[in-house]
């Protein structure tokens, strides 16, 4: 009984904690665990960056091929990432068609060309709709970085902006948000 209600109990976790859609952190726990991480680097003096993934024109995939064949594409997105990244990188559905990961003691510079490969990888994967048809979906990101910026809230913004930014000069692309001065 004891063994059955520990597994009971290990699976309703894994539900609350997880996006039903990709099996990868929900908003919460992803933001939970970044703010743990960020806490852990102030301690031990180690960097992390934070990017912010989010799928280009994914209104008009759901809209030209439908609502199954954009999960399909979400689905494909979160297997890249968790192929592509260490076990120890935090990856998490932000919500939509964003995702954010935490890309522990690593530099702006790795983390850029890591999720830039990644951006590349997936760009090149041909995605199906249900009738068949082939098509390419591309991604654009932003990352910040701690020690850089010092408040979760703060990192989460600035990949943000970077995002942002990398929309604006036309997508599929990665912007690193600068540096602040230090004072």
């Amino acid at each position: 009984t004891i063994t059955n209600r520990a597994e009971r109990t290990r699976g309703m976790r894994f539900f609350m904690e997880r996006d039903s859609l990709t099996g990868l952190l929900n908003h919460t726990h992803l933001k939970e665990a970044l703010a743990r991480e960020m806490m852990r680097g102030e301690r031990s003096g180690s960097c992390l960056c934070f990017a912010m993934i989010d799928a280009d024109h994914f209104k008009h995939v759901n809209d030209t091929y439908g609502h199954l064949t954009g999960d399909r594409v979400l689905k494909s997105l979160a297997r890249l990432l968790q192929e592509r990244l260490r076990r120890t990188d935090i990856i998490g559905r932000y919500g939509g068609e964003e995702f954010a990961v935490v890309l522990l003691n690593t530099t702006m510079e790795n983390a850029g060309r890591i999720i830039d490969t990644i951006r590349e990888n997936f760009s090149r994967i041909k995605q199906r709709s249900e009738t068949g048809e082939e098509f390419f979906v591309t991604f654009s990101c932003g990352i910040s970085s701690f020690p850089g910026v010092r408040d979760p809230s703060e990192l989460t913004a600035a990949a943000d902006r970077a995002l942002y930014e990398a929309k604006e000069l036309g997508r599929n692309r990665v912007i690193l948000m600068p540096e602040p001065l230090m004072e």
